[in-house]
């Protein structure tokens, strides 16, 4: 209810009072069932809920004359209100849209005077302000849902109104925009949004694609925002698939959920015992080195290695001590790896790793320094120090167009092929396989 319609009643009142010398008139609202309330009073009294549904007001046909009071039966709010019993009462009907009862109440102590017969007349303005008070509660009712509503979404939302004028702001928007939350002219958000935009580490590739939807009235896009360590997910659209109704502007925090996305894939491509990557990212990433070096023709090889006498160890010292052994074995080889090279757990105490780009001579230098790297020192683990051996089996061919996981899968079985010579030859040792130049 806006300030003008409720001084207009109030003052509505305080003329019917003067003019009529009322003791008290009221402006009620009352329901199909006869549940009412005052709009307002004069003079002023405090609110009260009451029910007219017996008080025989609505039997009678009024014509603008007040009655004697004993004929109805009347709330006891209207006692208090008046501060005692009342002597007559007028009563005008002005129905009002969703109180269609409703109406204007004048009652005196003692004798009303004979000039109350232009009151009536005034039903036209009650009923316009009633309605008109009923609108602006129920609104505000919306509106306050509305606030509740949009504080209570997890994300920021800025809703810009179908007239492209004004806008709405909740906290978590009005946090990242630097702004209030609350009302806002919508021009008086460009800016912010602008700046918003320009301090995220991707602001050209946000710029860039909202470029491309200017004059788009309707367009949708939902795209990341990355501010330092956090990352928001922002959905715009216009409200029910229409621009003209307005368009709307989510702010999501996402930060949690692409970690635990990268954690999820990053479990999903590592040996859990180890941390280096297991036989399934082994054989996906392997295929996506081959295909590059097919470009440039250039040689890959694959070495096979394999824990000697593992079983051993495992029966001497526990399994835990076991798998300890396997970690450190891992380290060491990655440690005595190129960064470039591919390094996996392919299954129990085996391992493999990927060379990109090596000539014949490279393959098997780098094939003994982890040899080397494992059997130069014992490894120590639970108070022990153990001696360990790797064998290693080696084959390497050339990237051809085509052939990423053909080549794949031979250079695999040949470099197995060579463990098993390496092992049957005694172990802790290297053997290579002939050169495989052509996959076809």
């Amino acid at each position: 209810m806006t300030t003008t319609d409720s001084q207009a009643l109030a003052a509505l009142c305080d003329f019917v009072r003067l003019t009529t010398q009322a003791d008290l008139v009221m402006a009620i609202e009352i329901q199909a069932d006869g549940r009412a309330s005052w709009a307002t009073a004069s003079p002023t009294v405090p609110a009260a809920g009451f029910n007219m549904a017996r008080s025989g007001v609505f039997d009678h046909a009024w014509d603008g004359q007040a009655m004697e009071a004993s004929g109805f039966r009347l709330p006891s709010a209207f006692m208090h209100a008046l501060g005692g019993p009342a002597a007559h009462l007028l009563f005008v009907p002005a129905p009002s849209h969703g109180a269609t009862l409703s109406g204007l109440l004048l009652l005196w102590r003692h004798h009303a005077p004979p000039l109350t017969a232009q009151i009536p007349l005034l039903a036209g303005s009650v009923a316009r302000l009633l309605s008109a008070r009923r609108e602006a509660v129920r609104e505000s009712i919306v509106r306050n849902q509305f606030i509740d509503l949009v504080e209570s979404v997890p994300a920021g939302i800025v809703l810009i109104d179908g007239d492209g004028q004004s806008a709405v702001v909740n906290e978590r928007a009005a946090d990242l925009l630097g702004s209030t939350p609350g009302n806002h002219r919508a021009a008086d958000l460009a800016g912010p949004m602008r700046a918003l935009r320009q301090r995220c580490d991707n602001h050209a590739e946000l710029e860039q694609a909202y470029a491309t939807q200017i004059g788009d009235m309707n367009f949708a896009a939902k795209l990341n925002w990355t501010l330092g360590e956090r990352t928001y997910e922002v959905d715009t659209h216009p409200v029910r698939g229409n621009g003209e109704h307005g368009r709307i502007w989510l702010f999501e925090d996402v930060t949690a959920d692409l970690l635990m996305a990268a954690e999820l894939r990053r479990l999903a491509a590592s040996d859990p015992l180890t941390g280096i990557p297991n036989r399934r990212h082994f054989e996906e990433r392997s295929a996506q080195i081959i295909a590059a070096r097919e470009a440039q023709g250039r040689a890959v090889a694959v070495l096979m290695l394999d824990v000697d006498h593992f079983k051993k160890i495992n029966d001497t010292y526990g399994h835990p001590i076991g798998d300890e052994v396997l970690k450190v074995v891992a380290k060491r080889c990655r440690e005595a790896l190129r960064d470039r090279d591919l390094l996996a757990r392919f299954g129990g105490e085996e391992f493999i790793a990927l060379l990109a780009a090596p000539t014949n001579d490279e393959v098997h230098i780098t094939a003994e320094r982890l040899r080397r790297a494992i059997a130069a020192e014992p490894i120590s683990v639970g108070g022990e120090r153990i001696a360990v051996s790797i064998s290693v089996g080696g084959a390497i061919g050339d990237a051809l167009p085509g052939c990423d996981q053909t080549l794949l899968e031979e250079l695999i079985g040949r470099a197995d092929e060579a463990l098993y010579e390496a092992k049957a030859g005694g172990r802790n040792r290297v053997r290579m396989a002939e050169p495989v130049t052509d996959s076809a």
